[in-house]
């Protein structure tokens, strides 16, 4: 029977490749950008067409041959495509749109990223973008290739021609120039059909939107929801302050021109009288530059614990405060201006050699220290961290001051009368007004939400010797996700993008590659002690994976997508080897964020505006279904919870609701108005279930859904804590700002993190804050509680800077706190790390240790799947 063997294959492979045109995939509607495109994308190469054959109605096929690699080695040099599309692009004729755009003289710029044994690609050429995947034969060398659809929207990314498309990418890799931002304005399309006239004849200018001719309009422009967002190249910013006190020289302590009296005196002594005219300029500098040391050295590096839980003393408060200083001084400095010119005309003259070479000076000394702040601390970023970041404010202030004095010496002769004889006064802001400006307007960026934000830095053990609880133990490690192939070892580019889940030896989570769009989800299984990927679960245009896995019976349960993506499924797969344990999915018509509940055979998982369904978790058979959307007024995004007897939701969505339902009918049982969203899940213990709720969503504190036509105006937040049984609200604690994650119980109190960057423990039995602990930033995910026979023994919570804090259960005192080693935030506000904590505790002879796990990712040298591994201990 071996002379079969051929053919079998061959079939195999022609029936994988139909059934691959067949996948759904959702049309990409998040705004890329370009850079996060060449940053994620392994290959990226130029192509022509050497086939076109639009016209079989049996399978219409392209064949495009690679003529120039920018990015990577590509494993191919042909690409035979089957053209057919999926549902969504046959639904929308776009066989025929994207065909019509091909042809001999055009140039296609191919994106892919390779995921297993699937190859994710996206392809452009004069302004219309297609995406396709291919599919490796079990040879390991073949490579089968299928059309998915048009991306209309991705014109907002680029809509140029192809030549500059490839000039653009040639520079951008080279860092010759930055990639273009996207153009969020535009309503999206396709560029023009090939002309189908001589060889000679040039395409039309591809910068005009055109229609699809094969049905698809351009689609409205949407407002995304981005959950994630890309992490540029440019000043990466992290919230902890470096540990440099003993190593930065003290200027930042005795005020900029005390350290260059003390070392060059004769300079001093000129600068002195050059710069008469700047005192306040110079007060100001010395008071804010040592208040931020002061703070940074008392609250920050030394004693965290003495930090007032009250917003007087934040870290944002504090920085306001730097900003009044600087406000102050600048109506000091205007006042003395027009005082001094009444009295002496001769002040508002242009500024003077020596005038100008102490500004020289003294901006190149300030200069001088902030790159020596930067090499110490080994990263640009401490230099916008407090307390630096007062010398960096100064030293632009300084650059701004020295460039106007500059600009009036170089234009002097503009002030010349008519006589040839200068005038008694002059009509001009002095220096030092420009300076200080420029210094309130650098301590707003500071303050201001899409500024730089300030946070707590890393400390080792605190104080928690004397209180009796848990002392950090080396220091913290980023596990970093990496495969072998071919005996070369390659890590995960992307990010840990749900929630983790431990079970034995292997940690669980799904993530997203960072590309948008289909084809941007993966769900890895690594050893939690080296990070080996021991499995990977791919399937064709999987969506980027938010849903945290649910491991059960033998089985991993998880959805894809988020907010905005439709057609989405949950999938089940072996815990041994990661392949597929169900026929096929479950398919959805909306997304599967929520972790699954797994209970008495039942998965039971949210869907968006489908509402909730439950399946069963041996087929995956349907069994019943919770019915949302608009006209039900569900959307449930939450996980839900299940216990004795009832599934517990919330929707955060249309309407602000939780209920109780049957877990064998779906009957409800209940339903309660909880006033503001449920995105985080339920709670139940001890006869109450406690939902989290509040404004917006996890990127902003107030949001506009265009599906509820409803515009939310102020921030609020609550936990709310009901009757299992009843539903009748039994408490309700307010909160400034929202929580869209679960809660953490323990016998005594509940714990939430908020977006004010508060960590609180509120009373179980009455809702009565027991303590608030600020951790220097918005709080996205669920703080998790650490227990000793039944007795709290320590709490861990996370910040979106990925400010790693272990809080005592009875008081808040910080035990320990720690910065994510190799994370660095990028500054925007649906960014950072939404990964809660995973405790795993370990008795010893003499007390116990845990190993507390955070999914993110590293970003030196590249971006990388990584999973934070802490460790710590009593009584050793």
């Amino acid at each position: 029977m071996t002379h079969l063997a051929p053919f079998r294959t061959a079939s195999l492979s022609v029936l994988a490749l139909v059934l691959a045109a067949t996948t759904v995939q959702a049309v990409i509607t998040k705004l890329t950008p370009l850079a996060e495109v060449l940053e994620s994308d392994q290959y990226i190469f130029v192509a022509k067409v050497e086939k076109l054959d639009p016209d079989n109605k049996d399978r219409p096929t392209a064949v495009f041959k690679l003529d120039r690699k920018l990015k990577g080695e590509p494993p191919f040099e042909r690409l035979p495509v089957n053209m057919t599309g999926d549902d969504e692009g046959k639904k929308a004729g776009d066989t025929k749109t994207i065909c019509d755009r091909l042809g001999a003289s055009r140039q296609l710029v191919f994106f892919v990223r390779k995921q297993g044994k699937l190859y994710n690609a996206k392809a452009f050429t004069e302004g219309t973008w297609f995406s396709l995947y291919g599919t490796l034969d079990e040879d390991g060398k073949t490579v089968r290739w299928a059309f998915l659809h048009g991306e209309p929207l991705l014109r907002r990314t680029f809509k140029g021609t192809s030549a500059e498309m490839i000039k653009m990418v040639e520079d951008a890799l080279a860092k010759k120039a930055k990639p273009p931002e996207p153009d969020e304005k535009e309503k999206g399309g396709y560029g023009p059909a090939e002309e189908k006239k001589c060889d000679e004849d040039a395409p039309a200018p591809a910068s005009s939107t055109t229609p699809a001719s094969g049905g698809r309009q351009p689609p409205e422009e949407t407002k995304e929801q981005e959950r994630t967002q890309t992490r540029g190249a440019d000043a990466p910013r992290s919230p902890g302050g470096p540990a440099l006190f003993a190593v930065i020289p003290s200027f930042v302590l005795v005020g900029p021109l005390a350290i260059v009296a003390a070392l060059f005196p004769g300079v001093f002594a000129r600068m002195a009288v050059g710069m008469k005219r700047w005192r306040a300029f110079l007060v100001v500098a010395s008071i804010n530059s040592t208040l931020a040391l002061v703070y940074w050295a008392v609250f920050v590096r030394y004693f965290p614990r003495y930090l007032p839980s009250g917003r007087w003393l934040a870290p944002d408060t504090v920085s306001l405060y730097l900003v009044v200083v600087a406000a102050v001084g600048l109506l000091w400095s205007g006042r003395r201006y027009r005082r001094l010119a009444a009295e002496d005309p001769a002040v508002t003259g242009t500024p003077g050699r020596v005038e100008l070479t102490a500004l020289l000076g003294l901006t190149a000394f300030i200069a001088a220290c902030t790159a020596l702040t930067a090499v110490v601390a080994e990263r640009w970023s401490a230099t916008v961290e407090m307390p630096f970041r007062e010398l960096t404010f100064i030293g632009i202030a300084l650059v701004a001051a020295t460039v106007y004095a500059a600009y009036r010496a170089a234009t002097k002769g503009a002030d010349v009368l008519a006589t040839g004889t200068e005038p008694p006064l002059r009509l001009s802001l002095s220096g030092e007004s420009v300076g200080l400006g420029v210094l309130v307007l650098c301590g707003l960026s500071a303050v201001l939400p899409t500024g730089v934000r300030v946070g707590l830095g890393d400390t080792t053990a605190g104080d928690a010797e004397a209180n009796f609880g848990p002392r950090l133990v080396g220091n913290p490690v980023a596990l970093e996700a990496f495969d072998i192939e071919g005996g070369t070892r390659t890590t995960e580019t992307g990010r840990v993008w749900s929630g983790l889940t431990l079970d034995g030896d292997r940690l669980y989570f799904g993530m997203d590659t960072m590309g948008g769009g289909a084809g941007s989800g993966r769900i890895l299984g690594v050893n939690r002690h080296s990070g080996k990927i021991e499995w990977a679960f791919d399937a064709p245009g999987m969506q980027k994976v938010f849903c945290t896995p649910t491991v059960a019976g033998g089985r991993v349960y998880c959805g894809e997508g988020e907010h905005l993506d439709k057609g989405c499924r949950l999938f089940c797969a072996n815990v041994s080897d990661g392949t597929p344990a169900w026929k096929e999915p479950f398919k959805t018509a909306s997304h599967t964020e929520g972790a699954p509940a797994v209970a008495n055979g039942k998965v039971y998982f949210p869907a968006g505006d489908d509402g909730l369904y439950c399946c069963d978790a041996n087929t995956g058979a349907k069994l019943w279904q919770f019915a949302g959307g608009k006209e039900k007024g569900i959307h449930i995004d939450a996980a839900p919870a299940v216990a004795s007897g009832l599934v517990y939701v919330g929707s955060g969505l249309y309407s602000y609701v939780a209920a109780a339902l049957d877990a064998n009918t779906g009957a409800e049982k209940w339903r309660t108005d909880l006033k503001l969203r449920v995105f985080g899940a339920p709670t139940v213990r001890g006869g109450q279930v406690y939902y989290a709720i509040g404004t917006g969503n996890m990127g902003a504190d107030t949001w506009h859904y265009d599906e509820e036509g409803a515009e939310e105006k102020d921030a609020a937040g609550a936990v709310v804590c009901l009757d299992a049984a009843t539903g009748k609200e039994e408490w309700r604690a307010p909160l400034p700002k929202s929580v869209h994650t679960g809660v953490a119980a323990d016998a005594f109190s509940v714990y939430v993190g908020c977006r004010d960057g508060f960590v609180y423990a509120l009373d179980r039995k009455t809702g009565k804050l027991r303590w608030k602990v600020g951790i220097g930033g918005a709080v996205l995910s669920c703080p998790a509680v650490a227990t000793s026979g039944g007795f709290p023994i320590a709490v861990y919570a996370v910040s979106q800077e990925g400010l790693m804090v272990c809080l005592n259960p009875q008081t808040g005192t910080v035990n320990w706190q720690k910065m994510l080693p190799g994370f660095v935030w990028d500054g925007k506000p649906d960014g950072g790390v939404m990964c809660s904590p995973v405790v795993v505790t370990t008795p010893t002879t003499t007390g116990s240790t845990r190993t507390i796990y955070i999914g993110a990712m590293t970003v030196t040298p590249r971006k990388t799947v990584a999973v934070f591994k802490f460790e710590d201990v009593i009584g050793e």
